[in-house]
């Protein structure tokens, strides 16, 4: 996590000078310096900077972000929250940062539909931004997946782990793009099939952004690719189509049997039928 973070306060810190025209507190500057090599000092001292200046969105991004990798997605949801009704004019695109990791926040506590819904806020305001295009998708597959695919609600975890159990390779890759080490994410370099205990796996080597280092991930295959060869999706007609449904799950479920599916025109359209 260190070095990435690193990387981006000292962006923040630059931005802010430059597009604020505003001095950031010591203690905020100190919290740079120190996010590299020591993040419990760092985080005293975001706390500080916003007990100093509560104005300014930057320390509670870091907050946030520090939470998120401390797994205390409350804390982060609350933080990143802040940051982005206090930074209302997304100087070089902190705005959108923010809102990136407030979806990540929801999704590793599986709690999808605010997952969407801060998705959706952020789209409106930043379509432009493939990231956000990217949080607002991922939302709807992980609403409709584990509702409606048994896909296990404890994978959008951001930590991976050495085995997962799918019903498609979709949601292997879904799997894959949420998580992160030392909060760098993980890319697919690499699969191949393999035979353990009798059961089939997709074994992906998976490359970690901005290293030399690779992670092995496990998916064991949970359908006859004899019968289904990509795997099962699910009931995506019914749901879809189910007025009772969420939005979030019925995009999602649009997405899985479409994925050219113009999301925000049929997200759209379902707010309307309300």
């Amino acid at each position: 996590m260190n070095t990435r973070i690193f990387i981006i306060a000292a962006f923040f810190l630059l931005i802010t000078i430059k597009g604020f025209c505003q001095a950031p507190s010591e203690e905020f500057i100190n919290g740079l310096k120190q996010i590299k090599t020591d993040i419990p000092a760092a985080k005293l001292n975001f706390l500080a900077a916003v007990a100093k200046t509560p104005s300014f969105h930057g320390s509670y991004h870091f907050l946030g972000v520090i939470y998120l990798n401390e797994h205390k997605p409350d804390s982060a949801i609350w933080y990143l929250k802040k940051a982005v009704e206090l930074n209302t004019r997304n100087v070089s695109h902190t705005t959108e940062f923010s809102y990136s990791r407030l979806i990540a926040a929801y999704i590793s506590k599986q709690d999808y539909e605010n997952a969407f819904a801060a998705a959706w806020d952020a789209y409106k305001l930043f379509s432009d931004s493939e990231e956000l295009q990217s949080g607002l998708k991922d939302a709807c597959l992980w609403a409709y997946y584990t509702k409606n695919n048994e896909l296990d609600p404890k994978y959008s975890a951001i930590d991976p782990r050495d085995e997962y159990v799918v019903n498609n390779v979709d949601e292997e890759y879904l799997i894959v793009r949420n998580l992160r080490v030392n909060d760098r994410n993980l890319q697919v370099a690499g699969q191949s099939l393999a035979n353990k205990k009798g059961s089939a796996y997709d074994a992906l080597t998976c490359s970690i952004a901005g290293t030399n280092d690779t992670r092995k991930i496990d998916f064991k295959i949970n359908w006859d690719m004899g019968k289904y060869f990509g795997g099962i999706s699910g009931p995506t007609t019914e749901v879809a189509g189910n007025k009772q449904k969420s939005i979030a799950e019925r995009a999602g479920a649009m997405l899985v049997a479409d994925n050219k599916t113009d999301l925000p025109a049929a997200i759209k359209k379902m707010l309307g039928e309300r």
